[in-house]
C-alpha cells in the first residue's frame, strides 16, 4: 500500500479574545486579531500550490469553518482540533492523517515557506522525529516518520522556554531525533516589532 507525506497546519480562528493573547497584551487585540488573520491566510496561500503531500488544516474552536474554507480552497482537508493540551491535540490530529511520514506546524510562523517543509520531509528519511526549534525554547515544527506515533507528553510546559526540552524527554530514544532549522514565532510584542522593524 502506498503512503502519502502528509503535512499538518494547526490554527484558531481569528477572532477576538481567541487567538494571540499574549500578544495582544502588548499590541491590543484589534491589531493582532488582524494580524494573525492575514498571517493564517498568507501562510495557505504559500502552501497552496500543488505539491506532492496530503494537505489538512486542523481548526479550532468548532464552528469556524467559514474563514477557513474561504481561504483554504483547494487541495486541503479541513478537521477540528480535537479537546485536551496541545501534546493530546498533536497526538490525536496525526492518528487521524494516515499512516504516512507526518509534519505539524503552527500557524504563527510569519517565514515559513514550502521549502522548509521539503527539507523535513528529506530529514524524516534520516531521522524518526524531527523537530523546527524557535527562538523562544518552543518549536514550530515537529515530524515523525511513518509508523511512528508521538508518545503521551505529560509534563511539557507549553507555552514556555522549555516546551522543546520537556517534549524531548518524552521520547524514548533521543538519538534518533533530527533538527531543522530554528524559526521565530510571534507571540508577544517584543516579537511583533522584531519582526517589522
Amino acid at each position: 500500500m502506498r503512503t502519502h507525506l502528509n503535512l499538518i497546519v494547526f490554527a484558531k480562528a481569528p477572532q477576538m479574545g481567541i487567538v494571540k493573547r499574549r500578544l495582544a497584551k502588548d499590541i491590543g487585540h484589534i491589531k493582532a486579531t488582524f494580524w494573525y488573520k492575514s498571517q493564517v491566510a498568507n501562510l495557505i496561500k504559500r502552501l497552496n500550490r500543488k505539491l506532492p503531500v496530503r494537505k489538512y488544516l486542523f481548526i479550532t474552536p468548532k464552528n469556524s469553518k467559514g474563514f477557513f474554507k474561504h481561504c483554504a480552497k483547494g487541495n486541503w482537508q479541513i478537521k477540528y482540533q480535537s479537546k485536551g493540551h496541545l501534546g493530546e491535540r498533536m497526538a490525536d490530529a496525526m492518528s487521524r492523517v494516515g499512516n504516512g511520514p507526518c509534519i505539524l506546524i503552527g500557524s504563527d510562523i510569519p517565514n515559513v515557506k514550502y521549502d522548509y517543509i521539503r527539507l523535513a520531509f528529506k530529514q524524516l528519511g534520516k531521522s524518526k522525529v524531527i523537530f523546527g526549534p524557535s527562538n523562544d525554547g518552543g518549536y514550530w515544527l515537529i515530524g515523525v516518520a511513518g509508523g511512528q506515533k508521538l508518545p503521551k507528553m505529560k509534563d511539557v510546559r507549553w507555552s514556555t522556554q522549555y516546551a522543546l526540552t520537556d517534549t524531548i524527554r518524552c521520547f524514548n530514544h533521543p538519538k534518533q531525533i533530527g533538527y531543522v532549522q530554528t524559526m521565530n514565532d510571534i507571540d508577544n510584542g517584543k516579537d511583533f516589532n522584531q519582526l517589522y522593524s
